[in-house]
């Protein structure tokens, strides 16, 4: 796709955003793992418990059962979340410029565990109890010795035990007031950032109201990119120009491909062979509902560039949708547009779109789907970026790095290539 990065607070700010939306998915993934783990380690108990063979075979079939149970309702939410596309996004705040005035709190001091204060050893505790003797032994004279060397042993083995607690305890808070002191220093450093963030962003929004293209590209194209409440595994590259005698928007959108909607319909757990089968979900229910992905996607985009757009710079908005895919005359890689929407402001005000069909809607508004998308039959876009002429502002690249996995300087390193402008606040502050 030609055209060039995006520059300004505004990318930064996406680039931003996007990323902790990946935080919370790695978040969410990982809680998932972690209470699947937790079910395993039940089953496995569960059958390790069982007295005898046909309980523990019971107990075995029950937990089978279970997960199947567990995968077939995995498979039922990720069909809803498919059909809630459009929902979420209506339900999801509009993006606007007071989500880039907003100012963001310094972060609050963290100290991890060197908040923790090291326990201190107690000498009533049982490590350093000696039990005395009775009142016979201790008439003994040799038991008598005995006693009190044990006691004395003891003595020094708390005194020991302490003078070590001590000495940790000290360099605990040592190390803590170091990294406090780093704390304060990248406080201020983060309100300075903040500051010189508040004041690009109302330069920026300064020259998005003077109708400069390239504010306007890039406040649209940093509102899709950061737009919150796609589903997990949904692409976020577009580009975008626009045309200031039409006051029209040409986006390009990529969209999952058809394997987003799940193969299977249900899995069954099979007794005689003990594992778990898969049934497949029917072709047609497949490819409608991919269909049905595709128009809830144009129809999202376009609501959300309206809904965008408080001062109206918008007369109408080109939407087309792609996904990578091979090109049957090349053998390549290449965008197959499954997807074409041309929306004016007038038609979209006028819908109900919470209560819309979403295909029906958007053949209603004259788009133009792929009749075969499974097959990534390609539909003629009605208008591309390209064409508009001038320059393009988007995310994309196929050599995008993935920012939730890069190292924290690492990133700030690529913010700094790419915007000439670190990103406040987007290390977890100093390194403890």
């Amino acid at each position: 796709m030609a055209g060039r990065r995006n520059s300004g607070v505004l990318a930064v700010w996406a680039e931003a955003q996007r990323q902790q939306q990946r935080r919370e998915e790695a978040r969410w993934r990982a809680e998932a793992a972690e209470l699947r783990r937790h079910e395993r380690a039940q089953r496995e108990a569960q059958r390790a418990s069982a007295r005898d063979e046909r309980e523990a075979q019971r107990a075995y079939q029950q937990s089978r059962e279970a997960e199947v149970a567990r995968r077939t309702a995995e498979l039922d939410a990720r069909v809803e979340e498919l059909r809630g596309l459009l929902a979420a996004g209506l339900a999801a705040p509009a993006f606007g410029p007071q989500a880039l005035l907003a100012p963001r709190p310094v972060p609050p001091f963290d100290p991890g565990p060197l908040g923790v204060p090291v326990p201190m050893p107690d000498q009533a505790s049982a490590a350093y109890h000696v039990p005395p003797p009775d009142a016979a032994q201790a008439r003994n004279a040799g038991v008598r010795r005995q006693y009190e060397q044990y006691l004395a042993q003891a003595r020094a083995r708390f005194e020991q035990d302490w003078y070590a607690a001590q000495a940790r305890e000290a360099d605990r808070q040592s190390r803590l007031a170091a990294y406090h002191q780093e704390y304060l220093g990248w406080a201020e450093g983060f309100r300075r950032q903040e500051e010189e963030r508040g004041a690009g962003t109302e330069e920026l929004l300064r020259r998005l109201r003077a109708g400069e293209p390239e504010a306007v590209q890039e406040y649209f194209t940093a509102g899709l990119y950061a737009s919150a409440a796609w589903p997990e595994g949904f692409p976020h590259r577009l580009v975008a120009a626009w045309e200031v005698s039409s006051r029209q928007l040409v986006v390009n959108w990529e969209l999952p491909g058809p394997d987003v909607v799940p193969a299977a319909g249900r899995v069954r757990y099979v007794k005689a062979d003990d594992r778990e089968a898969e049934v497949a979900r029917p072709a047609t229910e497949r490819k409608a509902l991919y269909r049905e992905v595709l128009a809830q996607s144009a129809l999202r985009l376009a609501a959300e560039l309206f809904r965008a757009d408080r001062d109206g710079m918008l007369d109408s908005v080109v939407v087309n949708g792609f996904v990578l895919g091979i090109d049957p005359a090349t053998g390549r890689e290449a965008e197959r547009f499954l997807s074409t929407l041309t929306a004016t402001r007038a038609e979209f005000s006028g819908l109900a779109l919470d209560r819309v069909a979403p295909v029906e809607c958007f053949q209603g508004l004259g788009g133009k789907l792929s009749a075969r998308p499974e097959r990534l039959d390609e539909v003629k876009p009605d208008r591309l970026p390209e064409s508009v002429g001038g320059s393009l502002a988007g995310h994309f690249g196929e050599e995008d790095p993935d920012l939730f996995e890069m190292d924290p300087l690492d990133f700030e390193d690529l913010i700094a290539e790419l915007f000439r402008l670190r990103l406040p606040g987007d290390d977890d502050g100093p390194q403890r």
